[in-house]
C-alpha cells in the first residue's frame, strides 16, 4: 500500500492509517519509519497504537513539503504480542508529490 503526501511546497500533511482488530484479543503496535527521507516523516501522536478487540485504531503520519524532489519513505507497524496474539507485520509505502507552489 502507497500513502500519498500531495499538496503545495512548505504545506504540512497529515495521513490516518486506519488499522482494524478483528480478533477477540487486543493487538498492539508499534511504528517505525526507515528509508531515505524517514527524518521528514514524524509520527506526531507517538510510535505506538493498541486496538480493542473488534474496534479499530489509527496511526497519524504527518510530513511537511520542503524540496521539489519526491521523498519517500517506508512505515513498519510490527506486533507486540498482548493477550497471547502476534498480529501480521504491517508496511507501507510513503511518498510526497509538490503539486503547486506558492510564492512566500
Amino acid at each position: 500500500n502507497t500513502i500519498e503526501f500531495t499538496g503545495s511546497l512548505h504545506a504540512t500533511i497529515v495521513k490516518q492509517v486506519r488499522l482494524k482488530n478483528p480478533n477477540n484479543n487486543i493487538l498492539a503496535y508499534n511504528a517505525i519509519l526507515v528509508g531515505r527521507d524517514a527524518d521528514d516523516f514524524s509520527l506526531p501522536k507517538g510510535n505506538t497504537v493498541t486496538i480493542p478487540p473488534t474496534r479499530q485504531g489509527f496511526v497519524n503520519v504527518e510530513f511537511t513539503i520542503r524540496f521539489l524532489r519526491p521523498a519517500e519513505a517506508v512505515l513498519i507497524l510490527t506486533s507486540n504480542k498482548v493477550d497471547g496474539i502476534d498480529g501480521a507485520t504491517l508496511t507501507f509505502s510513503l511518498k510526497s508529490e509538490v503539486k503547486h507552489i506558492e510564492p512566500l
